[in-house]
């Protein structure tokens, strides 16, 4: 019976492992994979590329940019199509959550972060351009420009710094990489873990719901509850 029992153990282990693995892989964006550069006619709207140390402070006003575009009293298609792109395009780098994102070149998501931080940057340039009252936009931009020229490092070039993108195509991680990027690996397995454990902690709670005894009475408890019974039923007798 404690074999059973620990086998049990061990099989619902392996399915919340399995389980969190599942998770996990169904919420990663189906278009976050590695995709090279797009050429040729633009599906979408024309990103300008971004150079490394620019990325690292327009990183720090993207959610300010967007935040000014939805406030924008008139939208227009470009708006529409470039407020979408960052929004998806952070979504599918995971948010700029793994460690070296934004720093790191050799990171597999590297590109990705290059790409949503270009859109912003473009975002801002389209709604200075665009008519009526944009002395907000106008001033973000002066605010980006000042810290940029700041910045000793603003002039850093990476590999990624020459790509330009297409608000039409998502790029996602480079996962061909991404074994070979430490902190990544280890970002994941934390995610993977917590997972597990909280799927665990989840089957625990609905056993305990339902009435299950946490601890199965072991088979030397059952077979000594057994022979009373007779016993008693010989006294009662």
């Amino acid at each position: 019976m404690r074999a059973r029992n620990r086998s049990t153990a061990a099989g619902g282990w392996r399915s919340c492992l399995i389980a969190a693995v599942s998770m996990f892989a169904a919420c990663t964006p189906v278009l976050a994979h590695h995709q090279p550069p797009h050429e040729g006619t633009n599906v979408g709207v024309a990103i300008p590329a971004i150079t490394h140390g620019e990325m690292l402070v327009v990183a720090k006003y993207r959610a300010q940019i967007l935040d000014l575009a939805a406030r924008q009293p008139r939208t227009n298609p470009t708006l529409r199509r470039l407020t979408g792109f960052v929004s998806l395009q952070h979504f599918t780098c995971f948010w700029g959550l793994v460690p070296g994102s934004l720093s790191d070149e050799t990171s597999p998501f590297n590109e990705c972060s290059h790409a949503y931080v270009a859109g912003a940057r473009a975002l801002l340039a389209h709604m200075v351009a665009m008519p009526g009252d944009q002395s907000s936009a106008r001033a973000l931009e002066a605010r980006i420009e000042t810290d940029i020229a700041s910045d000793p490092a603003f002039s850093v070039l990476c590999s990624n710094s020459n790509e330009a993108f297409d608000s039409g195509i998502i790029i996602g991680p480079d996962w061909q990489i991404a074994p070979a990027h430490l902190p990544t690996v280890l970002t994941f397995f934390v995610l993977v873990v917590l997972a597990a454990a909280g799927f665990w902690g989840f089957s625990r709670f609905v056993a305990a719901t339902i009435g299950l005894p946490p601890n199965p009475i072991s088979g030397r408890q059952r077979a000594s509850s057994f022979k009373s019974k007779p016993r008693d039923l010989d006294r009662t007798g």
